[in-house]
C-alpha cells in the first residue's frame, strides 16, 4: 500500500530508486559474500519468484485502482529481475540490470501519468472514471501508450530485452520453473492492455 497511498513524489522515489535497492544489494552484498548459498538456494528463490509473479499478476488483473495496478505490476517485474540476478548466467545478470533500469523509468512515468495527471484532474484513482481520455487529452494518451508498451515488455523496448534475458537465465537453469515464470509475459500484456484500454477508450 506504500505505493498507492504515498504522494506523487513518494511513488516516483519508491518505483525508481527504493525498489531497485534490492537489486543493488544482491549484486554488492549477497552474490559476492554468499556465492555458495546463492547457488544452494536458487530453487527456493526461483519458486518464491514464480509464486510472486503469478499472485501479483492475478492481483493486478482484479484491481480497479490505477496506482494499485501499477504497484502490483512493479512487484511482478521485480520478481522477474530477481530471477535474472540469481540465474548465475551472463544473460540473466545483464538482463536483470537492464530490466531494473528500464522499469525504473517506465514505472515512474506511469505513476506521473496516474497520480500527477489523471488523479489531479479527476480526484479519483478508479479506472472506471477515466473513460475517453484519448479524446480529451490525445498527446497525454500517446505518452501513456508509449509507457504502457514499455510496461508490458513490447519488442524494441528495454523492458523486452531485460525480461527476455532474465527469463532465458531461469530456462537455462530450471526449465520447468522457467515455463511458469514466462507467464509474466502474458500477464503483463493482459493487465497493461486492460489498463490502457479502460483509461484511453473506456472499453471493458
Amino acid at each position: 500500500k506504500a505505493h498507492v497511498e504515498s504522494p506523487l513524489g513518494g511513488s516516483i522515489v519508491l518505483a525508481g530508486i527504493v525498489l531497485k535497492l534490492s537489486l543493488y544489494g544482491i549484486f554488492r552484498l549477497i552474490l559476492p559474500m554468499l556465492p555458495k548459498a546463492s547457488l544452494d538456494y536458487t530453487f527456493v528463490i526461483y519458486t518464491i519468484a514464480v509464486i510472486t509473479i503469478i499472485y501479483a499478476s492475478f492481483s493486478t488483473l482484479r484491481t480497479t485502482d490505477i496506482k494499485e495496478l501499477i504497484a502490483y505490476s512493479s512487484v511482478c517485474h521485480a520478481a522477474v529481475y530477481l530471477i535474472g540476478a540469481f540465474s548465475n548466467t551472463i544473460q540473466g545478470l545483464e538482463g536483470s540490470i537492464i530490466l531494473g533500469l528500464a522499469h525504473g523509468f517506465v514505472s515512474s512515468g506511469l505513476f506521473i501519468c496516474a497520480g500527477g495527471v489523471l488523479y489531479d484532474r479527476t480526484g479519483t484513482r478508479s479506472i472506471f472514471f477515466y473513460r475517453g481520455v484519448a479524446q480529451l487529452m490525445p498527446i497525454f494518451a500517446i505518452l501513456f501508450f508509449i509507457l504502457a508498451l514499455g510496461n508490458c515488455g513490447a519488442p524494441l523496448t528495454l523492458n523486452f530485452i531485460g525480461e527476455f534475458m532474465s527469463l532465458y537465465g531461469i530456462i537455462e537453469r530450471l526449465p520447468v520453473l522457467g515455463v511458469f515464470a514466462c507467464s509474466s509475459i502474458v500477464f503483463s500484456a493482459a493487465y497493461t492492455i486492460y489498463m490502457f484500454n479502460r483509461t484511453a477508450f473506456g472499453g471493458s
